[in-house]
């Protein structure tokens, strides 16, 4: 069988970058950069690492649910036959072969997502009943007396485990992602399973459009975005209550490695929501980190520390810059690190607006 959704020969020698600006009227350019350089090439902001796990994350999620949409679609016999007749894994490759089927905030999350991953994959996650604890015990909540404490961190546990764990790129990772990109994994998964249905031929068009449609509602009713690594950091958070203010609690976390608990701490002393601040920190303009930490009331050292700890996921960060990063530090005001903070605070779509209009660096 051919391909779903050929590229053809002309494209061939320059894909992706040609596939992708022949969609250009639908993508932007800086989104069809970002495609560009995970699809088939690398800028100076992405790694080798970081392109392959965003892959991966990316790739392992549709892989997913494309699993959950088949098992419902294929309750009609009429459905199940023509997908039968269809290879077991069909999404994603035909996501590879059309990148412009990725908005710019789903290939956001699935960056931050990836960066993290790498990021927690330093120190392993070996016994999920256990928070890393290279902090002295410090952070040592899953064996705290409260059990709500004690629950949200064994959770945060496993859904890091989840997120750190090595596969190929469409083995399946479960889609504990946030409702705005549960629903366009599903619809974009729905649009490439019904579209191959259609091309087969042995289902009419309205009956494939209609059961894709109702597969998708059903698995956009069941999810439940709660169960997240981003939402069960916040909850662990919430738990803690005041105790999440202790005036060490931030840098406990950053020594012990646990970035994703140190970006809810973080996110809860600016008031910004954790996946924003967590995309700041992995793939934001060097700026942001420095705002980030100068808000936080952290020291050039501190700013150093920040910086070799992100450095696996930033491969502009070498020896020599962060010293000149670190020297630099002082010069920012309280108003350039507000400014950028309120920036962080306002909706992502507005950010993402905005960012084509501001020169970015890194």
């Amino acid at each position: 069988m051919s391909a779903p959704f050929p590229i053809g020969p002309a494209m061939t020698d320059g894909w992706p970058m040609t596939s992708i600006i022949a969609g250009a009227s639908t993508a932007p350019m800086a989104h069809a950069i970002d495609l560009a350089r995970l699809f088939g090439g690398q800028g100076d902001s992405w790694s080798d690492a970081l392109v392959s796990e965003t892959r991966r994350q990316l790739g392992g999620c549709v892989s997913a649910v494309e699993t959950g949409l088949r098992l419902t679609l294929e309750q009609d016999a009429r459905i199940a036959t023509a997908l039968g007749a269809l290879p077991p894994t069909l999404v994603w490759p035909i996501v590879l072969s059309n990148p412009g089927m990725i908005s710019p905030l789903l290939l956001t999350h699935m960056r931050m997502r990836a960066g993290l991953a790498l990021l927690l994959r330093q120190v392993g996650h070996a016994d999920l009943s256990e928070d890393m604890d290279d902090a002295g015990g410090a952070i040592h909540f899953s064996s705290d007396p409260d059990s709500d404490i004690r629950h949200a961190a064994i959770e945060l546990a496993m859904a890091e485990g989840r997120w750190a764990m090595v596969g190929a790129e469409d083995q399946p990772i479960r889609p504990d992602v946030p409702a705005e990109q549960f629903f366009e994994l599903i619809w974009m998964t729905a649009a490439a399973l019904g579209a191959a249905v259609m091309r087969s031929g042995l289902v009419p068009s309205a009956v494939a459009m209609a059961a894709v449609q109702e597969a998708a509602r059903a698995a956009l009713a069941r999810h439940d975005e709660r169960q997240g690594a981003l939402a069960v950091a916040d909850r662990l958070v919430w738990r803690l209550g005041a105790r999440a203010d202790a005036p060490d609690l931030l840098g406990q976390a950053l020594v012990a490695r646990r970035h994703l608990l140190f970006a809810a701490l973080a996110a809860r002393h600016l008031r910004v929501e954790t996946g924003r601040l967590a995309q700041a920190l992995v793939a934001g303009p060097i700026g942001h980190v420095a705002a980030i930490c100068h808000t936080l009331g952290g020291s050039a050292p501190d700013y150093r520390h920040l910086l070799l700890a992100l450095r696996p996921v930033r491969p502009t960060l070498s020896d020599a810059r962060i010293l000149a990063l670190a020297a630099d530090y002082g010069a920012m005001d309280d108003a350039q690190a507000d400014g950028i903070i309120a920036e962080l605070r306002a909706p992502e779509e507005l950010s993402a607006k905005m960012a084509l209009l501001t020169p970015k660096a890194d």
